[in-house]
């Protein structure tokens, strides 16, 4: 139940966010003569110098250098670049195996977010009241100052959620890194590791998740800017898919992450689009079918022409933190184990987990 040998790294190097030798990024390689293996556990190092020129394991047309040894899989997925299907079962996976930390943070996130949600819309609903009164009746003025609330809202809470998602993003990408060597963690290591860097976190994601959509300014130079807003937008989404997991695994800042992702999905932009592209659709379709069952009270009220009840507003609220609960896990989980198959495909990072996943299972064998 400990933490696998030198997967921890530094901690006065975790504590000031910096980058550590057990999580850094693979140095530049050098000659391939005379390799020798890695020292057990070096966890996301990246492929060591002697094995990135190996012969066999790169660029070996229809994974050759693969086909002539047994997959090991130690935890969620086999350590070996993964397929389609692997990626998104080993999201489930995770979950299924460890829930009471997932689904822990996951729910008091979820009910944190909702009481947030809550709270912007009340006094934002108070204030656009109060303005309101203040002016003569029918005044144009009421009118926007009614609409400019209810954007404000929707704006807001849109802020709060993108923070908390962050969070457990986080939190979930802990978890994964453990998972795919066939180790737990504990929701206390997950919150001291994950909260010590919470802001920087929440700034990373914010700047991976806010850049792909700068191009929509493009829009205010009407069919040109569209031409050129939609195919930035794209690439930008694409290269930025595995700053999230780079910040968190590597222990490296939000430059650095960053840069990191756009250097990984080099050489593989399409597949690392495709594969998030269909991550959130898949998250967006649970979504929408969960959602159902908690929306039919608020949506019987407004088709029979009646603001919808105090009950609807509080099944609705309660649905929503029970779907963001449920599917936001999975997506971050997807995320994650995107950018590990980037890692064994681009640096021969299976290598190294292998190494950490015998160690650990030596150390600290699972019940």
């Amino acid at each position: 139940m400990g933490e696998s040998p030198d997967w921890a790294g530094d901690r006065a190097g975790d504590r000031a966010g910096e980058r550590t030798g057990e999580w850094a990024p693979p140095s530049a390689p050098s000659p391939p003569s005379a390799p020798s293996p890695p020292p057990g556990g070096q966890g996301w190092q990246g492929a060591a110098a002697g094995w990135q020129g190996a012969p066999g394991w790169q660029g070996a047309p229809g994974w050759q250098g693969y086909a002539t040894r047994p997959d090991y899989k130690p935890g969620v997925v086999p350590l070996r670049p993964l397929s389609v299907g692997e990626i998104l079962d080993g999201g489930f996976a995770t979950i299924r195996r460890n829930p009471r930390v997932v689904f822990g943070f996951a729910f008091v996130l979820a009910a944190v977010l909702e009481l947030v949600r809550l709270g912007l819309g009340a006094a934002l609903s108070d204030v656009g009241g109060a303005v309101t009164s203040s002016l003569p009746s029918g005044d144009d003025n009421s009118r926007l100052v009614i609409t400019s609330g209810g954007v404000g809202a929707v704006v807001l809470s849109y802020v709060a959620s993108a923070i908390f998602a962050a969070f457990l993003a986080g939190v979930v990408t802990e978890v994964v890194g453990k998972a795919v060597i066939g180790q737990r963690i504990e929701g206390r290591a997950v919150l001291h590791s994950v909260g010590a860097r919470w802001w920087r976190l929440v700034l990373v994601s914010a700047v991976a998740g806010a850049l792909p959509f700068l191009p929509a300014l493009f829009l205010i130079a009407g069919p040109v800017g569209i031409i050129l807003a939609i195919p930035v937008a794209i690439y930008l989404w694409g290269k930025l898919a595995v700053a999230v997991p780079a910040f968190v695994l590597e222990r490296v800042g939000v430059g650095a992450a960053i840069s990191r992702s756009w250097r990984l999905v080099r050489g593989a932009f399409w597949r690392t689009w495709g594969l998030r592209a269909l991550a959130y659709l898949i998250v967006l379709i649970a979504a929408s079918v969960l959602s159902v069952p908690f929306g039919i009270s608020s949506f019987q009220d407004i088709n029979g022409g009646n603001t919808p009840s105090t009950g609807s507003i509080a099944l609705s609220t309660i649905g929503g933190g029970v779907v963001w609960m449920l599917t936001e896990p999975l997506l971050a989980a997807a995320v994650t184990l995107i950018y590990i198959d980037r890692r064994m495909r681009a640096e021969g990072l299976d290598i190294q987990l292998t190494q950490a996943a015998r160690q650990a299972a030596t150390d600290h064998p699972q019940p």
